[in-house]
């Protein structure tokens, strides 16, 4: 049997490769082909990096990155600047209002296997009370909020909440699943500033006095807006 007739009969021929992608290997009950399947994705290292994001809000919220929802829990995020902005439809000064992680890490999900190394850097995103993370009471006249370049210097910093509010059934899990991870993670529950939390009757109510917002009295508030600017570096630039 020649080489040519060996290799034809190889399984090897299969197996795919690419010198300028990666091929991901997605197995997990959630995926379209449900357990005990694959699915199979490739993806450009060039184009950036795989981003998973986890969330926790006390009230109803969007999340947007770059002015866009996110089609996945995990989109692909290209190198460069970027914005994650979220509208939250009710917060309570006395408790956290969110969370959040984004991360990227070579080989640290365990529901996707790759056919080789990423060119990205490992980065990670978690909610913290730096200063970084800002809010907003008042609606904001458009969307520019939610993308690079807008002008968030009238925005104030979120502050650490780490008390959650208490669930409506007393038998429910006070903590759940989600919550845990964030905190494994690192992620920090913030809050808005507000006599709720003890600031007193003329607490911060935050950006533009709150009256797009409810204010920050002693009950809860309504809609907040928050905004997190952060970088994706390229190991590959100059």
């Amino acid at each position: 049997m020649d080489e040519r007739e060996l290799k034809l009969n190889s399984l090897s021929r299969y197996a795919k490769t690419s010198p300028h992608f990666i091929l991901e290997e997605h197995g997990h009950c959630e995926v379209p082909a449900g357990c005990g399947g694959v699915v199979l994705r490739w993806r450009n290292p060039r184009a950036g990096v795989p981003f998973t994001m986890w969330l926790e809000t006390d009230g109803q919220g969007e999340m947007y990155l770059d002015g866009t929802a996110p089609s996945s829990s995990r989109p692909l995020v290209p190198f460069g600047t970027h914005v994650l902005a979220f509208e939250i439809a009710a917060y309570d000064p006395a408790y956290t209002t969110m969370m959040f992680a984004g991360l990227y890490k070579q080989d640290d999900d365990i529901h996707v296997r790759t056919t080789a190394s990423d060119r990205g850097e490992q980065t990670s995103v978690l909610s913290a009370a730096d200063g970084s993370w800002k809010y907003c009471l008042d609606e904001p006249e458009d969307d520019a909020w939610t993308r690079p370049g807008f002008d968030d210097d009238g925005w104030r910093p979120m502050v650490e909440r780490s008390e959650r509010r208490p669930p409506e059934d007393p038998e429910r899990n006070a903590e759940p699943y989600r919550v845990r991870k964030l905190r494994e993670f690192g992620a920090v529950g913030l809050g808005i500033p507000g006599a709720g939390a003890g600031a007193g009757a003329g607490g911060d109510a935050g950006a533009g006095g709150g009256s797009g917002g409810g204010g920050g009295g002693g009950g809860g508030g309504g809609r907040v807006w928050v905004r997190k600017v952060f970088n994706v570096s390229d190991p590959g630039a100059a």
